[in-house]
């Protein structure tokens, strides 16, 4: 249990872009990564069910669902930043790099597991809020992790490495995290009770405007 205890600190440690000594190993780092994506799992299993709860056959099926949407689309993003990381030419550690982006997943997807029980709640309760705030959580999870993620990028980056230099690798894992999303949880919906432009895809959002 301690060793859990330790994992899940040192995680929230590295949320804030700082570096961990004991998160510096090799091997410690892959298994930080991979705890970080599990729990991310987890987390969001428990705002998939709290946005579904109203419905039980809904409530079950996001808890694969969600998962399954923030598993894949952080996956798919990983090439296309490792990608521009060696065309942007950085003296960046792909570790880094890496390490910096599952935290942030961990972060978007920790703000879903938190707020997970007012969702419930709220679906429960209210016809007005149980939407606001189950869209609302979504967004404020993206939020989350995208702000974390480009903050603990800059921070681990060496003295001499120019903020700029890291611009390309953080923008096309930002932007390619969030278009895969938009796919994702259009194949995947519904996930909502209620109908959303989402559920289209890209489609739906360009033909709403």
């Amino acid at each position: 249990m301690s060793n859990v205890t330790t994992t899940f600190s040192t995680l929230l440690q590295l949320i804030t872009g700082r570096r961990v000594e004991e998160a510096e190993g090799r091997a410690r780092r892959v298994q930080l990564m991979i705890t970080a994506g599990l729990l991310s799992l987890v987390f969001a299993a428990l705002w998939g069910l709290a946005v579904g709860s109203a419905s039980i056959g809904l409530a079950v099926a996001n808890l694969y669902k969600v998962p399954m949407i923030v598993l894949l689309a952080a996956l798919f993003s990983v090439p296309a930043g490792l990608l521009a990381l060696r065309v942007s030419g950085a003296d960046y550690r792909v570790s880094d790099l890496l390490i910096s982006f599952f935290t942030a997943v961990f972060s978007g997807s920790l703000v879903l597991g938190v707020l997970s029980p007012l969702v419930a709640l709220y679906y429960h309760t209210s016809a007005w809020a149980g939407p606001f705030l189950g869209m609302g959580s979504a967004f404020l999870a993206l939020a989350t992790a995208g702000f974390v993620f480009v903050r603990a990028t800059l921070r681990r980056r060496k003295e001499d490495t120019m903020p700029g230099a890291l611009a390309l690798p953080t923008l096309v894992m930002v932007v390619m995290n969030a278009a895969c999303l938009l796919q994702l949880v259009a194949l995947a919906s519904p996930i909502l009770p209620e109908a959303t432009i989402f559920e289209g895809g890209v489609d739906g959002v360009i033909a709403r405007h």
